[in-house]
């Protein structure tokens, strides 16, 4: 009986899934090719399926090969964020993270939620971006003060956060 559906499936373009039930030769190989992705670097569902959809894969196969990687908790776009955090908060402003997380397909809501559960310390971060920056508080240049604002302000910080740590290393 078994080899009989096998058989069948085969002559459809089908193959039986990991529950047992026949599923597309397509919705196979958009599957693999999400788990190939998945081997080089984590991704978030936005970005599988943009990647999926650049392959040619139909709507329903993208679809398909997304909710495969949800089960199996290959794709969870909240673990993404939050090793996104950890991996980056002694380097990147919140305000920055933020951005990269959205701009990777994140909704704003989850983004927030993982910034209120976790602790990045930009004051930690601007003080280590001063003294990479030689930066001496008792310059008398004006210009060249202006010149570190700009620069951490260019790295997404706010104005307080970098008047409040350029006050904490005087």
């Amino acid at each position: 009986m078994k080899e009989w559906q096998q058989e069948e499936h085969r002559e459809q373009n089908m193959y039986a899934g990991a529950d047992g039930d026949a599923v597309p030769e397509e919705f196979r190989e958009a599957r693999n090719k999400g788990l190939y992705y998945l081997q080089f670097s984590g991704k978030t569902e936005n970005e599988m399926r943009k990647k999926l959809a650049e392959q040619g894969f139909s709507p329903a196969s993208v679809e398909d090969a997304v909710l495969f990687l949800k089960h199996y908790r290959y794709l969870d776009d909240e673990d993404y964020a939050r090793r996104y955090v950890e991996k980056n908060d002694h380097k990147k402003s919140i305000r920055q993270m933020k951005f990269d997380l959205r701009q990777k397909g994140v909704s704003d809501d989850l983004v927030e939620m993982v910034f209120e559960d976790m602790e990045v310390d930009e004051s930690a971060q601007i003080l280590g971006l001063l003294r990479k920056k030689n930066y001496d508080p008792e310059e008398p240049d004006p210009a060249k003060r202006q010149k570190i604002y700009a620069f951490l302000a260019r790295k997404g910080f706010s104005y307080d956060a970098i008047n409040s740590a350029m006050k904490q290393w005087e």
